[in-house]
């Protein structure tokens, strides 16, 4: 590919305003069986023009004549025969009568086969007679760009051929340019920039850019007239690099515990490498710091997600405000760039606790004054503190009883059991504190009591006669109410004997008290061992047993 049409492939606006330069008419005489013909003429930058053969064209007998216009009698304003040329182009430019009108002119092209015969085209072409102007001696005033000092300044001259004088001066003021670029804004992204500057009484222009990345294969074209053309060849603008900084930053974020809608202060400093002795000691000022709830972009360099940002003051320091709605990780860094794009992020998180409640609450108090409960916590509820509480009144007084950590769980609930001793009347309940994850949640107040019991035991002898002696063990069983102890009438009392020397208390007989709270049992004596009763209880009892009465058998 030539530098011409590179050029073109990057400056789209180059190659329409180029195409009046170049006329490329194809006749029906350019087919294949045509053993020999001029088929294109063209108009080159220095106003010479070339011509194109296809076959077996008689060397030197090709021949131009420039008409006045395409009428048949139209006169020559120019002709061109073999001495005129080099190789296959004019040896100058075309000339034409003093006064003649910038415009395009057609040419007749007279040629001769290699067995002699002449061949004559007319109007194949056009000879493009005007101000051909070219760009010239294009520089920047840096080579880099960084982050302190962004803008470049492309400078260039145009020059102006006059095919009427056939003199290449400096172009007046007023002669529009346009230039093209690229910007190498991120790994991910190029972007094509343009713009026009015109030039000043001497032919100069001068035009501050200011690149997103690296300037990269620019251009710079003047842009046609009705009798200025641009050259064909655009000026080739400087690649401008870019020299990129490193940095470190420090960010605190507080509180770390909101309300959704409350406000934390993110704040921090950032501070610029220091060649010089290898450390981060310098003020960054000016730096573009922001907040994302999300992890950094460092391939097409855009800022995700963004919350909120600031530029660092004098000393590298910035702060700022950010409404919470959800616990977050908070990503904070230099929003990145060609000129920074070396991400170095620090993370904090806000916590913003969700609502939570106990669901498929479940309670109970068995015979002995255990208490237990079960349910499940809703929400974010791993490793949350739970505590089991009691309440004489159920609204005040509150006591906690026992604490439980939940587990991990990836479901929107845990699970969870509690127990601890209670009391005979009363109200209980699970309460969650608020935590970082977690609003404050108390259940609501669960009543649970039983009936407190009591038993006495005697026996008809301490010393039977033998084993098979019968003992005669009496009691009596009371419970409380709310007028006091009253007697228990028809629990279910067992009498248990433990032999001495055994750890083991066997059942011997049962029955009920009568309507007094009595119970009596008579049974052998078995030998010498500890006897007592128990109350085998019901739902609503609690439990409770006589004493132990010691029998030795003689």
């Amino acid at each position: 590919m030539t530098r011409t049409r590179r050029r073109a492939v990057i400056g789209a606006t180059a190659i329409i305003m180029s195409a009046s330069l170049a006329v490329a008419v194809a006749p029906a005489a350019f087919a294949d069986s045509n053993p020999g013909s001029v088929y294109q003429v063209v108009t080159n930058d220095d106003g010479t023009v070339s011509f194109y053969t296809t076959g077996e064209v008689q060397d030197g007998s090709v021949e131009l004549s420039v008409r006045a216009s395409t009428a048949d009698d139209a006169p020559v304003l120019a002709t061109v025969d073999a001495s005129g040329f080099t190789g296959t182009h004019t040896t100058d430019a075309l000339e034409l009568p003093s006064g003649t009108a910038y415009g395009d002119y057609p040419i007749d092209v007279n040629w001769k086969l290699s067995d002699g015969t002449q061949e004559h085209t007319a109007h194949l072409g056009s000879l493009n007679y005007r101000k051909h102007a070219s760009v010239e001696d294009v520089t920047t005033d840096r080579t880099s760009t960084d982050f302190t000092h962004r803008t470049v300044t492309i400078g260039g001259k145009v020059n102006v051929l006059d095919p009427a004088t056939g003199k290449n001066t400096p172009a007046g003021a007023g002669v529009t340019v346009r230039l093209v670029w690229w910007d190498d804004v991120s790994p991910a992204s190029r972007v094509s920039r343009t713009a026009t500057v015109d030039t000043d009484g001497g032919g100069g222009f001068t035009f501050p850019v200011t690149p997103g990345g690296t300037l990269i294969n620019g251009s710079a074209q003047v842009v046609g007239t009705s009798d200025t053309i641009p050259t064909r060849t655009a000026g080739t603008v400087p690649d401008v690099d870019v020299s990129s900084d490193s940095y470190s930053i420090a960010v605190t974020s507080t509180p770390a515990t909101v309300h959704k809608g409350q406000s934390i202060t993110v704040k921090g400093k950032v501070s610029r490498y220091d060649s010089a002795n290898g450390t981060y000691d310098l003020p960054f000022a000016g730096a573009p710091v922001v907040t994302t709830s999300v992890d950094p972009d460092n391939y097409a360099y855009t800022v995700p997600h963004r919350l909120t940002g600031a530029t660092t003051a004098a000393d590298g320091s910035f702060s700022y405000q950010i409404t919470a709605n959800m616990t977050t990780t908070l990503h904070t860094y230099l929003a990145p760039s060609p000129y920074l794009p070396y991400i170095n992020e620090k993370q904090n998180t806000v916590n913003v606790p969700t609502a939570t409640s106990v669901t498929l609450p479940a309670f109970s108090i068995d015979e002995y004054g255990l208490v237990k409960t079960t349910g499940r916590l809703t929400g974010n509820s791993s490793n949350q503190s739970l505590w089991l509480q009691y309440s004489p009144n159920g609204k005040s007084n509150w006591k906690n009883l026992s604490h439980i950590t939940t587990g991990y769980t990836t479901s929107t609930y845990t699970s969870f059991f509690m127990q601890a001793y209670g009391y005979t009347d009363g109200y209980y309940r699970v309460i969650h504190f608020e935590s970082p994850q977690l609003l404050g949640y108390a259940q609501p107040a669960h009543r649970l009591n039983r009936i407190d019991t009591q038993m006495s035991i005697a026996a008809s002898t301490t010393r039977p006669a033998g084993a098979n002696s019968k003992i005669t063990f009496t009691g009596v069983t009371i419970a409380m109410s709310s007028k006091g102890w009253i007697h228990y009438n028809h629990a279910h009392v067992v009498l248990v004997y433990r032999p001495k020397g055994d750890t083991q208390w066997y059942w011997v007989q049962k029955g009920y008290t009568n309507s007094a709270g009595k119970y009596s049992f008579t049974t052998p004596a078995y030998g010498d061992g500890t006897w007592g009763t128990y109350l085998d209880t019901d739902a609503h009892h609690f439990y409770s047993q006589s004493k132990n009465v010691n029998e030795d058998v003689r």
